[in-house]
């Protein structure tokens, strides 16, 4: 029972599920909505249904839960009812679980009720008291619905450290938890992707920002990071592989190109393939992972920090949990606070010494092969599978 529409295209779906746990005996029978914007193609990994779901997004929503009701037929020959991030379909599959007498687990990737919250906040009295008030209904419906499904699951698997000593301080008990972060592909990295050879990167010194971009995302921080690191670095180039998500941030981030005079300074390439953009991402020198703190990124497992390490770049990333973790385990780069000058110390010491960037590099690359590969990820999650599998809570349910 998945919230992103099919077919998936995050990483810990697509490869863990789709291509690892097979390989370990697991098959994932998937109910999923349908991404008409996608091409369609064969779930790798069991069965699967998906549904085009009719009328404007907010029409399509409310008909969401529809895309769960074939779990009542499924129930009765799988071995565990799972719903990801999506709590009204967290309902559907405890009842079809408990009926069944089958184990439910939740996979919660991001606090969605907490993030109903938070939009619910950031609307103003001009966006509507109408919108505003149905906002926060929604948000207060989906924690305590939220929280009910939590507790009542059998098991639950979550996102980062940071995200399960939240959910114990809420009572759920840690033992009842298994954290899963992001992972890498290797074979995206094997063998190492070609620098990208394009002109513009020539007698430059390049620092990369891979990914999603926009006003909400603190792109403006990277802007008045490299306008500080010009004055000393007149050949620093900060290359941005990846766009805004809408229209508007991709209007937004162009002009404050222009604005700020940054033109030489900064490359932006725009969606581009993946396989492509790893190249770019291979010509930098650094990686820069600089992501606000709050209650929501707070409990993430930002991906581009373990793809920079992946490739064997140092990050200078700021102290969101796990980022931080990763870098100290690693000793791949540099964890600061989310402060121009600490970036502009940082990435400094990195640019004055090659060799120490190297090192850096080559240690963060080694560890991510080994503790975050998705085919490490996939063992504990099959150990994971098997230990509720053989546990008796779906009996005893506590």
């Amino acid at each position: 029972m998945l919230r992103d529409p099919y077919p998936p295209y995050r990483a810990d779906m697509a490869v863990l599920f789709g291509r690892c746990l097979p390989l370990r005996g697991i098959q994932t029978d998937l109910l999923a909505a349908m991404d008409p914007e996608r091409p369609q193609t064969p779930w790798p990994a069991g069965k699967s249904i998906v549904r085009r779901l009719p009328g404007p997004r907010w029409f399509a929503y409310l008909c969401l839960p529809l895309v769960d009701l074939p779990i009542f037929g499924w129930a009765r020959q799988a071995d565990f009812v799972q719903a990801r991030d999506r709590i009204r379909s967290g309902l559907i599959g405890l009842l079809a679980a408990r009926i069944f007498a089958k184990p439910f687990i939740y996979w919660m990737s991001f606090p969605i009720a907490q993030g109903h919250e938070v939009r619910a906040r950031e609307l103003r009295i001009e966006d509507g008291k109408l919108r505003k008030a149905a906002a926060h209904a929604r948000a207060w419906l989906a924690q305590r619905a939220e929280s009910w499904v939590l507790r009542q699951a059998d098991h639950l698997f979550v996102q980062s450290h940071a995200m399960r000593d939240g959910l114990v301080l809420t009572g759920l008990r840690p033992e009842k938890m298994t954290v899963v972060p992001m992972g890498i592909d290797l074979d995206r990295f094997l063998p190492a992707p070609t620098p990208s050879s394009d002109p513009i990167l020539s007698n430059r010194r390049v620092i990369a920002h891979l990914g999603t971009i926009g006003r909400s995302r603190s792109t403006g921080f990277l802007l008045e990071l490299v306008q500080k690191l010009r004055v000393e670095f007149p050949d620093v180039l900060l290359l941005i592989v990846g766009d805004g998500l809408n229209e508007d941030d991709r209007h937004w981030i162009r002009q404050e190109l222009i604005q700020r005079d940054l033109a030489k300074h900064v490359h932006l390439t725009g969606w581009i393939a993946q396989s492509e953009a790893l190249r770019w991402v291979a010509s930098a020198s650094i990686g820069l992972s600089p992501i606000p703190r709050g209650a929501l990124f707070d409990v993430s497992s930002p991906t581009k920090v373990g793809e920079y390490l992946a490739l064997g770049i140092p990050c200078v990333a700021n102290d969101i949990p796990d980022q931080r973790w990763v870098l100290e385990q690693s000793r791949g780069g540099f964890c600061v606070p989310m402060q121009i000058d600490a970036f502009v110390a940082a990435i400094r010491t990195l640019l004055l010494d090659p060799e120490e960037a190297r090192f850096m590099g080559a240690e963060g690359r080694r560890w991510i092969s080994e503790h975050r590969s998705y085919e490490q990820l996939a063992d504990q999650v099959a150990t994971t599978y098997r230990m509720v599998a053989i546990s008796d809570t779906s009996v005893t349910h506590r």
